[in-house]
């Protein structure tokens, strides 16, 4: 899959208008994350470890917008890269996930969804973020990468230690969440690589 990863990236990137859509959905896919985060274990005053997540991903979303932004030339960048299969990848993914935890642990427990949603999709970023940022030919778009990756690093090592201490007591590890996003993610995969030929086969991808 990781080939497939960087070859779409590579392809994507030829053309400013189709990255722009794509930054875009990266934005998109950032904010859902915020959303996530503000709904459930930051519906109240959280840690600060969560507050600091919270920043990372809200600060995510508008740095990915504004990249699209001055890809684009314009501020009112509306349009997205195959933004249903993205959307679908994330929310499946986060509904899956839970009832899986419900499954194994008994109860609907929302702190460890929270762990294991993060640690499952940020092993994705640190696979995904690092072809995009090797593929694009935008300099600002690979120097906002770099930092992306940094703060997405920092905090993920210490959420996916608490998220195996806490499927270890509960006598599973992450190797289940991991295949299930392997699966969904192949779908949002399928889906960008269709549209992105299509679109390079296109007069709009010029």
């Amino acid at each position: 899959m990781r080939d497939r990863i960087q070859t779409v990236l590579r392809e994507l990137a030829r053309s400013p208008a189709l990255e722009v859509r794509w930054l875009h959905t990266l934005s998109l896919l950032e904010f859902i994350g915020a959303r996530k985060i503000s709904r459930t274990v930051a519906d109240r005053h959280p840690s600060l470890e969560v507050l600091g997540h919270l920043a990372d991903e809200t600060r995510h979303a508008f740095t990915f917008k504004r990249l699209a932004c001055e890809v684009a030339g314009r501020e009112d960048v509306t349009e997205f890269l195959s933004v249903g299969a993205a959307a679908a990848w994330f929310q499946s993914l986060d509904r899956q996930l839970a009832e899986w935890v419900t499954s194994v642990t008994g109860t609907a427990d929302v702190s460890l969804q929270y762990l294991l949603t993060t640690a499952v999709v940020e092993r994705r970023a640190m696979v995904l973020y690092p072809l995009y940022k090797a593929a694009t030919r935008q300099a600002v778009v690979r120097e906002e990468l770099g930092r992306v990756v940094v703060e997405e690093q920092s905090h993920r090592r210490a959420i996916e230690d608490a998220c195996l201490e806490r499927l270890t007591k509960a006598g599973t590890t992450l190797e289940p969440a991991l295949a299930l996003e392997e699966r969904l993610f192949d779908a949002f995969l399928t889906q960008l690589e269709k549209d992105v030929a299509q679109a390079l086969a296109g007069p709009q991808a010029a």
